[in-house]
């Protein structure tokens, strides 16, 4: 249960999940995207999630020491 509620608390998790769903509903909501629009909407997103998570392992990290 921790563990869920550590996922509904997570900004990288609620970007993903957002970002996937108008990529999912986009024909849905008339957005019509091209390649290079899709590229530039999910790259932010991935380097974005990354980044934190390379930031939240570092801090993991040293906390343990």
């Amino acid at each position: 249960m921790e563990t869920r509620k550590h996922w509904l608390l997570s900004r990288k998790f609620w970007i993903a999940s957002a970002t996937a769903l108008v990529l999912i509903l986009q024909d849905t909501l008339g957005i019509e995207l091209d390649p290079e629009n899709l590229v530039a909407v999910i790259l932010p997103v991935v380097a974005y999630i990354l980044g934190e998570s390379y930031i939240d392992a570092r801090s993991a990290g040293k906390k343990e020491d």
